[in-house]
């Protein structure tokens, strides 16, 4: 039986290390940006201007 372990990112905002799902990659998938700090690409949160959104955008 195969175990398949999701890949772990640090984000480049915060320092926190989270799964790969729970986060986003910027900047041209250059760096990983956890959805706390980035905000959540499907609901078009990365592009509004509010606190705890990705200065990057």
């Amino acid at each position: 039986m195969e175990t398949i372990t999701e890949k772990i990112e640090k984000c480049a905002k915060c320092g926190k290390e989270k799964k790969a799902s729970e986060g986003v990659y910027i900047l041209e998938g250059s760096t990983f940006c956890c959805k706390e700090c980035c905000g959540d690409p499907s609901k078009n949160e990365h592009k509004e201007k509010k606190s705890n959104v990705c200065e990057f955008c």
